[in-house]
């Protein structure tokens, strides 16, 4: 992006720390997101044989799961003890204690002794609805959890500011490295406001219904083809990309496993009927982007002018 293009989209409307003043800051570190997270299975380990640790464990918004317009529901936790609980935690969790005790090294600059408590301003989650920035990636989040990773989030979000910031341009600036608080909001009539605001949380609702389907045929595709313990590898992770030839290779080579001839013509049913719901949600995607993308380049007075 040239500088003179960058200074007319920076003047197009006030900074968003102007109009989310005290509600952008960052995430938890990453370093200390990436020692302390816990997939389910791991979390119901330790909470089945300890009840009184649930509200230690709490839901993870992870940055590493961000997706354009949505955060990937990965089922992520993390461990999250206050620091003024850390003293008696041998005496009143003693599993938890030894779980932590075998951790890997504290992540450098951890602020707080022991290094896993999270000082106060670290135990509050932000307010919902969330937008969570990472690089360019902007995702609308309506979690209530922790959020940790490198990302930053603003909270108490209004969708109108994840329309600006999810649109081509908006995309364009964050890319060119302006900062998440430096971001400019071009004012908008209500009318105008309110539709780009309803086009953008349809967009994240749209995105996040197929981040589900995605991920809810991979999950049978295991459980009907794969052994105890197994995990799907990329190909079948993408699995509204391949033909059916292509999906029963897969299956083979991910899973070690065939898929039985008699039940080949089911999964080529089920496998068609998926991809077109796959594919009609992509097409309804694109749709709300192209415009969300044209309303916001208008309100920057730059519609039809190259990023």
């Amino acid at each position: 992006m040239n500088q003179t293009l960058r200074t007319r989209l920076l003047a197009a409307g006030p900074p968003l720390r102007d109009l989310a003043a005290g509600r952008i800051g960052p995430a938890l570190p990453a370093a200390l997101t990436a020692a302390l997270r816990l997939t389910r299975a791991e979390r119901d380990r330790l909470v089945i044989f300890d009840p009184a640790l649930a509200p230690l464990i709490r839901p993870l918004s992870d940055a590493d799961d961000l997706a354009p317009w949505h955060v990937g529901a990965t089922g992520r936790w993390i461990i999250a003890v206050p620091a003024s609980r850390a003293a008696d935690l041998p005496a009143r969790h003693p599993q938890l204690a030894r779980h932590l005790a075998s951790l890997p090294a504290p992540p450098a600059g951890a602020p707080a002794q022991p290094w896993w408590a999270l000082p106060a301003a670290w135990e509050r989650p932000p307010e919902a609805p969330r937008i969570i920035i990472g690089g360019a990636l902007v995702a609308w989040d309506e979690a209530t959890g922790l959020v940790g990773g490198a990302a930053t989030v603003i909270a108490a979000a209004d969708p109108y500011w994840l329309a600006v910031l999810a649109s081509a341009v908006g995309r364009s600036l964050l890319a060119a490295g302006v900062a998440v608080e430096d971001m400019p909001i071009p004012d908008a009539p209500g009318p105008a406001r309110a539709n780009l605001a309803g086009l953008a949380l349809s967009a994240a609702m749209l995105a996040t219904r197929r981040d589900e389907l995605e991920r809810a045929v991979t999950r049978r595709l295991v459980a009907d083809f794969g052994p105890p313990g197994a995990q799907p590898g990329p190909r079948l992770r993408r699995w509204w990309e391949l033909s059916f030839a292509e999906l029963h290779a897969a299956v083979n080579e991910e899973l070690h496993n065939d898929i039985p001839e008699r039940y080949r013509p089911t999964w080529a049913e089920i496998h068609a009927d998926e991809q077109a719901t796959h594919a009609d949600a992509s097409a309804r995607l694109a749709d709300l982007e192209r415009a969300i993308d044209t309303q916001v380049a208008a309100l920057f007075g730059v519609e039809g002018e190259a990023l």
